[in-house]
């Protein structure tokens, strides 16, 4: 597996491994949150738009929550590329998390790509390369 990795702030790192590129919290500070809507729109925005891309989000680590600054990107970012093709994988320690995390979803209309939740990475990853 080829993988290249980016510290983009203390809280906050990315990850391609191949075809998924990873985003990794270790916690939830607003300029972690910054660093990973600037990061995700460059990735978003250098993805074909005939191409699919393929996203795992690692929220699992206990300091990480979703805070005020975390729903208003978030919002921003997926009701901007709501048409895109692809897939975000989520992958928590939680195993309630994913129904809100549903609920948070379902109340941004109907988008394109696909949302699946994990508290296993490497179903994640075979998800997101299926």
């Amino acid at each position: 597996m080829n993988r290249i990795g980016l510290l983009m702030s203390d809280g906050f790192y990315c990850e391609q491994r191949d075809d998924v590129m990873v985003y990794g919290f270790t916690r939830s500070e607003d300029a972690d949150v910054d660093a990973w809507a600037a990061a995700l729109i460059a990735h978003i925005e250098a993805t074909p738009i005939d191409k699919p891309f393929r996203i795992l989000m690692d929220v699992s680590a206990k300091q990480v929550n979703f805070t005020a600054r975390a729903r208003q990107r978030s919002v921003e970012i997926f009701t901007r590329y709501r048409t895109r093709q692809g897939r975000f994988a989520f992958l928590f320690s939680s195993r309630t998390a994913p129904y809100y995390s549903r609920i948070f979803f379902a109340s941004l209309g109907r988008l394109k790509f696909s949302l699946n939740y994990f508290t296993d990475t490497q179903k994640a990853l075979d998800w997101l390369r299926q």
